[in-house]
């Protein structure tokens, strides 16, 4: 912090930011950064030759114990290899190319330090430079991760049942925005007094949903949907796959669209 002085002429306290950098080029390199009282850090990865390495961001509350901190990466700023998609959290990533710049966004208040640690390493160089401050992230997705960044999607074949899988992602969580499933039948139903349920797992409370076995012609489509607004609806597990069930149903092909995003 330094002192300045107001169109008064009075001392005024004035937060300045942080920061640090180093070059890494070796298994379990790092450089880090003490945050005592910053919110946000920014972290830019400069490669140089042929970056052949996996980072890990990690931050820690104590002195002692380490663990991942997840960041937004900033689009305009990296370049080069796979690169990841801005909306969608991350806390390592593996590079395998040359000219790979990374910038990364992440919350950091309550955290005593934040750091950049290779966790394998091949060739290449790293210069990795940390800033971090009293000020909002740079990215809106850290202070506010309202868009759903990721689908997907299952169409199964005439009389069959079909499951929507979305991927375990290590340490991360589904947070699901949005979950249709529709019915098309392919030949006339022979209508029934049991219905047909959809279900799912790794949901709290492992919600359903319900379709009557009503005596629909070929070509109807009937859809049911699971909204869960604009917070999204939270996986039970991080690190598991969720899942929605369609069972059989003779005459009829499902289609399941899910839209999700990950999260801690």
């Amino acid at each position: 912090m330094s002192l300045l002085r107001n169109l008064l002429g009075n001392f005024m306290p004035h937060f300045e930011s942080r920061r640090i950098a180093a070059n890494l080029s070796a298994v379990n390199a790092s450089v880090e950064l003490p945050l005592d009282g910053d919110n946000s850090a920014t972290i830019m990865i400069d490669g140089t030759g042929t970056l052949n390495c996996t980072y890990i961001v990690e931050g820690r509350a104590d002195d002692a114990n380490w663990y991942p901190i997840i960041c937004f990466p900033y689009a305009p700023a990296s370049v080069g290899g796979t690169l990841p998609q801005p909306g969608q959290p991350i806390y390592t990533e593996t590079v395998n190319a040359a000219a790979v710049d990374r910038m990364l966004c992440a919350a950091v208040g309550g955290l005593r330090s934040i750091r950049v640690r290779l966790s394998a390493y091949t060739g290449g160089n790293a210069l990795v430079t940390i800033n971090a401050d009293t000020c909002e992230s740079l990215s809106p997705y850290v202070r506010s991760q309202k868009a759903a960044t990721l689908q997907v999607t299952a169409t199964g074949a005439a009389s069959a049942a079909v499951t929507a899988t979305i991927p375990a992602v290590t340490g991360l969580r589904h947070y699901i925005d949005r979950v249709s499933v529709i019915r098309s039948a392919t030949a006339a139903l022979t209508a029934s007094a049991t219905p047909v349920v959809v279900t799912t797992t790794n949901l709290p409370g492992t919600p359903a949903l319900t379709f009557g076995s009503d005596a629909g012609g070929i070509g109807v489509d009937v859809e049911r949907v699971l909204d869960f607004g604009g917070a999204g609806g939270a996986a039970t597990s991080p690190g598991v796959a969720t899942t929605f069930v369609c069972p059989v149903w003779t005459g009829v092909i499902w289609r399941v669209n899910v839209a999700y995003r990950l999260g801690l």
